[in-house]
Formats: structure tokens, C-alpha cells, sequence
């Protein structure tokens, strides 16, 4: 069945439920659905409800569609370590490819980050939720994925891990010791520091091990920053039995 994530007052007044907008146009005019079909609503907050249709109205440029919920279960497919990806702005569309491919590997917030060898800066947090939205329907998630509204400062990043009690790993290509086999077992939240294309530099980096993050090495190949963070993260849920 076709999933779609919805604020939570939609669901509020169950069983019925009336869906507007963009995801009545995806039902009526791409997927072309009829009263008597079913679908997944989620409330982003772990909850999936069945929906049966019982109403699909076209008129003119307007699009409406009621259901009727017929069950809800906790919803499936996260993983119990929450990994939270600190990722250095990328130029063009490389930071909405990590945003998509990191949700569908199961990370659990973003934060775009802004460092000195930055060479991307525009950032816009509705584009990138719309794109989180649909990775996350598209991959059966069961949570959406949190998104910052607007970039932080290494120094703010830093300060926000240690805030929330996050284990903070930052990715250099200078650290040739530990590796994130070192994980230590029965860890609930992790937060990732990813670079720019040009890399943490040296003083970034001691900065980060000076607020107690410690540096990591993704191996002997150097990666793309667009690569980098995905590699961690599936890495870092490998170790903890979650892929």
C-alpha cells in the first residue's frame, strides 16, 4: 500500500479522515485511486493507520479525498540507535542527495553545518523536508527524519551534541587508529561530523576533540563529503545490529 506522512490533526478526528492538497493530487491524478482503495497514513510519531477511501472528488483544479481509518499499529522500520548527521554544506544538489539517502538508510535528524572550507551555502529547510517526506514514505520509515531550520557554526554544533548527551564522532582523514568498530556496545544516540569537499581542517578538528568528539577514519580511501556521512552511518548501524 502507498504510504504518506501527515500532520498528526489530520488523524485527530478518526475514523474519518479528509486529505487535501498534495497528497489528494498524488491519489486522484498520478496514482489515479478510487473509493474502496487503501493506503498508510503515518503521524511521523511511530503511529501507521490503514485508510480506506470512501470518497475521491475531482473538480476542476481541486482535488479532495475522505477516508476512513480501519486500523493503526506502531509503526516499523527504525532503528534503535538514533544517529544524528552534522553535514558540512555541499555545492549544487549533493546535500539533497544526502538528505535522501541518509533517510533511507535510517539516520535520525540532520543539521547542515557550516565550516571554513564550505564551498555550498544556500540552504533552504522546505525543500529538504519535502524531500526527507518522500525518502521516508518511499522507504518505510516509521518516524520522518528531524531537519535544523538553518545552519549552525562548527562552535554551535559542538556545543548542541554535548547539550543533547550525544556520543560525538567527527570523520578525518588524518585519524588512522580508530574506526567506528569501536563503537561501544548498547549506544543510543550518535551524532556524525561530516566535512565540505575540502575536508575538516586541522584546527576543526582539534576544536571538535577539544569539546570531546572524538576523530574517526572511514578507512584508507578518501570519499566524497557526499559519501562520507552515508558510509558512517551505515557503518555505525551495522556495528549496532541495526542493518
Amino acid at each position: 500500500m502507498n504510504r504518506f506522512f501527515v500532520e498528526p490533526s489530520v488523524l485527530a478526528a478518526t475514523p474519518q479522515v479528509l486529505l487535501e492538497g498534495e497528497i489528494a493530487h498524488q491519489l486522484t491524478r498520478v496514482l489515479r485511486l478510487v473509493a474502496g482503495g487503501q493506503i498508510v497514513l503515518l503521524d511521523g510519531q511511530g503511529t501507521e493507520y490503514e485508510v480506506e477511501l470512501t470518497e475521491v472528488r475531482r473538480q476542476g483544479k481541486t482535488e479532495a479525498v475522505a477516508g476512513r481509518i480501519t486500523g493503526q499499529r506502531a509503526a516499523g522500520g527504525e532503528p534503535r540507535l538514533r544517529i544524528t548527521l552534522y553535514q558540512a554544506l555541499l555545492k549544487g544538489e549533493k546535500f539533497d542527495w544526502v538528505l535522501q539517502k541518509g533517510t533511507e538508510i535510517g539516520l535520525a535528524a540532520f543539521v547542515p553545518i557550516l565550516t571554513e572550507r564550505c564551498v555550498g551555502q544556500g540552504f533552504r529547510a522546505d525543500r529538504g523536508r519535502r524531500i526527507i517526506r518522500e525518502a521516508a514514505e518511499q522507504s518505510r520509515r516509521g518516524l520522518l527524519p528531524d531537519l535544523a531550520d538553518q545552519p549552525l557554526r562548527l562552535a554551535d554544533a559542538l556545543a548542541q551534541i554535548k547539550e543533547q548527551g550525544q556520543t560525538g564522532l567527527i570523520a578525518w582523514e588524518e585519524e588512522h587508529h580508530r574506526s567506528l568498530k569501536d563503537l561501544p556496545p548498547g549506544l543510543e544516540r550518535l551524532a556524525l561530523l561530516i566535512g565540505p569537499e575540502g575536508g575538516f581542517s586541522q584546527a576543526e578538528a582539534r576544536q571538535a576533540q577539544a569539546a570531546g568528539v572524538e576523530a574517526v577514519s572511514l578507512g584508507p580511501r578518501i570519499l566524497r563529503a557526499e559519501t562520507a556521512g552515508l558510509v558512517a552511518a551505515a557503518l555505525s548501524l551495522y556495528q549496532s545490529g541495526d542493518m
